[in-house]
């Protein structure tokens, strides 16, 4: 009985876990939203956010897709090369082992 009891209170407080979307808006939506950054020491950064995707479009026109990652706030998408960070129009973009770019959304 006491197991089933932690396995209801473990399901309940993962249920109030929730991640925040880049405008802030907490409610999933299936629909994709694309931003333009504007970058310190570079050029702008296009950011497509889908469901639980971040697809960074390239300068050459190609795409990288960056997962979403958990946050205490703010948001965060990544993979052990590539990352974007960031708290409602500014973000971090950090490429391996470059110095990150600060960007604001424009």
């Amino acid at each position: 009985m006491l197991k089933i009891m932690f396995v209801g209170l473990l399901v309940a407080s993962l249920a109030g876990c929730a991640t925040t979307s880049p405008s802030g808006d907490s409610s999933a939506t299936s629909s994709e939203r694309r931003v333009t950054y504007a970058c310190e020491g570079g050029p702008d950064l296009t950011v497509v956010y889908a469901e639980n995707v971040a697809r960074v479009v390239q300068p050459d026109g190609s795409t990288v897709d960056l997962p979403q990652q958990v946050t205490g706030s703010g948001f965060s998408y990544g993979t052990p090369m590539q990352s974007i960070r960031g708290k409602g129009t500014e973000l971090t973009y950090t490429i391996g082992r470059m110095v990150p770019r600060q960007c604001r959304e424009k």
